[in-house]
């Protein structure tokens, strides 16, 4: 009988470019089990906790924090060294006093920002899906994997559309306010060579046209998929 499925190995040559891996010291990287991001759209926790934030020095001693539940993700913690964290996610630290969020970066698509406390409860996601299920419920999709049951009948509903974001409170899932994708509201390019840019939207159209909000003489273009929005008049939370 031939092989099934995916092999549970992945070579560092193979690893997403921006990983902060030397690609020729070693044959192997750490590659994430499936879960709410893809393999090249987030960081295994390993890689977090030993290359990007340096709390350890080898792959043992960063498995030990983790299986020790000393990292928390969007107000849970995690014990599984290959749990894949990707755009948006909250990494806690609690024992240190320290959080920081995954966000775009125009050099590395990824990096994480250190956040103050107050917004470690709070985070951004994108609206992906939006569907009626079984029992009559609107069920709203996120690009992190999450799920939303809410009342048809209700105003909240009904104002939610694919594209939109939600700024919710993890780990309640919560709905704080929600981020619609219309003109005016703030941008953050997530994908492509603009990855990491933010700025007002200006223009709707085949691209979406957003202006650098710190340089109006600069304008990025891209698709509606490839954006996030992440605030109306001001992004929400720290982004940058």
């Amino acid at each position: 009988m031939g092989k099934m499925g995916g092999s549970r190995h992945l070579k560092r040559l193979a690893a997403p470019g921006y990983w902060p891996v030397a690609k020729r010291e070693k044959v192997w990287v750490v590659k994430p089990r499936p879960g709410p991001h893809p393999l090249d759209r987030g960081f295994p926790l390993l890689l977090v906790v030993r290359d990007i934030l340096g709390l350890a020095t080898t792959a043992r001693e960063a498995k030990r924090i983790i299986f020790m539940k000393k990292i928390w993700v969007d107000g849970k913690p995690r014990y599984d060294y290959k749990f894949q964290v990707g755009l948006m996610d909250v990494i806690s630290i609690p024992d240190m006093g320290k959080h920081y969020r995954v966000v775009p970066d125009p050099y590395k698509l990824l990096k994480l920002v250190e956040i103050p406390e107050e917004e470690s409860s709070s985070k951004i996601v994108k609206v992906t899906g939006k569907r009626t299920v079984r029992g009559g419920k609107i069920q709203i999709s996120s690009h992190d994997a999450r799920n939303f049951l809410l009342d048809p009948d209700s105003e909240l509903a009904k104002s939610i559309r694919v594209g939109y974001s939600l700024l919710i409170e993890v780990p309640s899932q919560e709905i704080k306010e929600v981020l619609p994708f219309e003109l005016g509201t703030i941008g953050a390019m997530v994908r492509g060579r603009m990855a990491g840019h933010i700025g007002r939207i200006k223009e709707i159209a085949e691209f979406i046209e957003l202006q650098d909000l710190e340089n109006p003489e600069l304008t990025y273009r891209g698709t509606k998929e490839n954006i996030i929005i992440v605030g109306k008049e001001e992004p929400a939370l720290k982004v940058k």
